[in-house]
């Protein structure tokens, strides 16, 4: 196979060239990011991509979405307009086993093609990829790059992100260091850029939708447009236009200052610092953090209330705080208060009460970017999931990168509902946590 031209079959199309060419260099650490609309051939260019390059070099290589069955049903399965299937881009000849179960090509070069789903970082751990192609990143977990990144700096591995905008949210901020970083490859090609689909085409899709906001974001490529069934973005949307978003929103050292968390294991911890005043929600601060016992963030809120000159009042936590772990015979919440964080428990309701919950709260919230830009990112991002099939929503949210951050303003939200009296009158209380080592 002559591994500087695409594989037989395809003919890559003119705005497809230049990421072909840039990822096909005999060069190592090679990294690129392409925002482009629905049916561009984004996993297409990809696979080709991925072909030559586990030609250029012996190792493994891994294509990465969303969900393990969607890499199944896109990829392992999928098939091109023209009736070939995408994982045949890899040609025969040179596949000397394939593993249904495990979707992965063993080459007779030696190289290995695996397909994984973002939502399985336990198989991404322990191995050495040298090539990651992570398709439609902006619904995947981002973790899942994060695990990867340090694994491809050493061995000089290249990784190549695609997708379609889902609002401005992790994926965007990877094209914007692209777009400012002369190491990177960037492309953002809506259709009227690409010229891919007809008009007539375009007029029917935007009419099979019925949706303008996901038109936007599909063909227009369009980061602006709120994500499509987010179930706090139109209410976020009309804080900032009520300018209740601002630049900077310090705490008042005369208030106490209560947090609200979301408690992960194996993955974020979330929390959320607010005040309350009279009628207004103050959000001044957001945190989150994973694989850290809670010693360290004692100190952590020890440090940020050192630094704001400010103390707290109620530390809200979600009910499965009081659940006893088997090793220990110990709660989180009794750990919890050996370190000097007194929690409130809130109580367990079904997530659709929570949510109704926040978004009763939320048009009296004012939020500081600066401390809560991730968080307001978060709340923005929450959404339903889709059912393809019935081309309906499901009753139930997307599990993502964005659900700790909701889960822990769900937190707050059920924390105060269950405390109407308020926190005006709330005892302010000391602040110096005295840290004692934990065996975990």
């Amino acid at each position: 196979m002559n591994v500087t031209v695409p594989a037989q079959g395809w003919t890559p199309r003119p705005y497809q060239l230049p990421l072909l060419k840039y990822m096909t260099k005999p060069k190592r650490g090679l990294r690129a990011c392409v925002a482009w609309h629905r049916r561009a051939g984004k996993d297409l260019t990809c696979i080709n991509i991925m072909a030559i390059k586990s030609m250029q070099r012996v190792g493994t290589y891994w294509y990465v979405l969303p969900y393990g069955n969607q890499a199944r049903r896109i990829v392992w399965n999928g098939m091109t307009g023209e009736g070939k299937k995408f994982i045949d881009y890899f040609p025969r000849e040179l596949v000397e086993k394939k593993s249904e179960q495990e979707m992965r090509l063993h080459l007779t070069n030696g190289s290995v093609i695996q397909l994984l789903g973002s939502d399985d970082p336990d198989k991404m751990v322990g191995a050495n990829p040298v090539g990651v192609v992570f398709s439609e990143f902006s619904i995947s977990d981002p973790s899942a790059w994060q695990l990867i990144n340090p694994i491809l700096a050493e061995n000089g591995g290249w990784a190549l992100f695609n997708g379609t905008p889902r609002g401005e949210n992790h994926f965007y901020k990877l094209l914007l260091k692209a777009q400012a970083t002369k190491d990177w490859f960037d492309s953002h090609l809506s259709v009227k850029d690409t010229k891919a689909i007809s008009p007539e085409e375009l007029r029917k899709a935007r009419d099979e939708l019925n949706n303008e906001a996901r038109f936007q974001s599909e063909y227009m490529c369009s980061f602006k447009t709120p994500i499509e069934g987010s179930y706090y973005g139109p209410i976020i949307s009309r804080l900032y236009k009520n300018n209740q978003v601002l630049q900077e929103l310090n705490p008042e050292t005369a208030l106490p200052v209560h947090t609200a968390w979301d408690l992960g294991m194996d993955d974020s911890t979330s929390i959320w610092f607010f005040q309350q005043y009279k009628s207004e929600l103050r959000l001044v601060n957001y945190y989150e953090n994973s694989g850290e016992g809670f010693p360290f963030y004692a100190r952590e809120l020890q440090r940020w209330a050192v630094q704001k000159g400010v103390t707290y009042g109620k530390h809200y936590a979600p009910h499965d705080i009081k659940v006893r772990e088997l090793g220990t015979g110990k709660s989180r919440l009794e750990v919890a208060r050996s370190l000097g964080l007194k929690f409130t428990p809130v109580r367990k309701l079904p997530v659709q009460d929570g949510i109704e919950a926040v978004r009763n709260i939320l048009p009296r919230c004012w939020f500081g970017r600066t401390g809560c830009a991730l968080g307001l990112e978060h709340l923005k991002g929450y959404h339903k999931e889709w059912d393809s099939s019935k081309q309906v929503y499901r009753k139930t949210p997307v599990h993502d990168s964005s659900s700790h951050g909701a889960d822990a303003f769900r937190t707050l939200a059920m924390g105060l509902k269950e405390n109407k009296q308020g926190y005006g009158k709330q005892k302010q209380r000391d602040t110096s946590y005295k840290v004692q080592p934990v065996n975990w």
